[in-house]
């Protein structure tokens, strides 16, 4: 396995659309339709210690993008996150990266866009674990 990733989304195509595209490169996924469902994930067993990438919409019901972002910040900062939004605005995207996320996808997303961006995340997860 390459890693455990995490796909937050409230929209059930891009979901499972992901996760068949990560699963087929040998990533483990776990899947969640809003924050509140993916903070509850990461307390299940030992999925936070798993979770190498979090790949989160920033629309959601119960708990956006913009919360879970900041409760893993706080919580899993060593984890990158990748922002899905269909969204164009740089100014925008500047303010998000000033919460720590580490880069972003517009919908509608490739598979090969997808796939680069969370290769390098989790690259950078890696690097961020060694020099702990």
């Amino acid at each position: 396995m390459l890693g455990t990733i995490l796909i937050v989304d409230d929209d059930a195509s891009i979901r499972d659309t992901a996760r068949l595209v990560l699963a087929r490169e040998g990533y483990e996924t776990l899947t969640a339709s809003d924050g509140h469902t993916a903070v509850q994930v990461m307390e299940t067993g030992d999925n936070a210690s798993k979770v190498c990438t979090l790949l989160c919409d920033l629309e959601m019901p119960n708990m956006g993008g913009k919360e879970l972002i900041e409760h893993f910040r706080k919580r899993f900062p060593e984890i990158p996150i990748i922002v899905l939004s269909g969204a164009s605005d740089s100014m925008f995207f500047d303010a998000i990266f000033q919460e720590g996320v580490c880069d972003w996808l517009k919908k509608p997303v490739t598979c090969e866009a997808l796939l680069d961006k969370v290769r390098t995340a989790t690259n950078l997860f890696a690097l961020r674990r060694q020099h702990r």
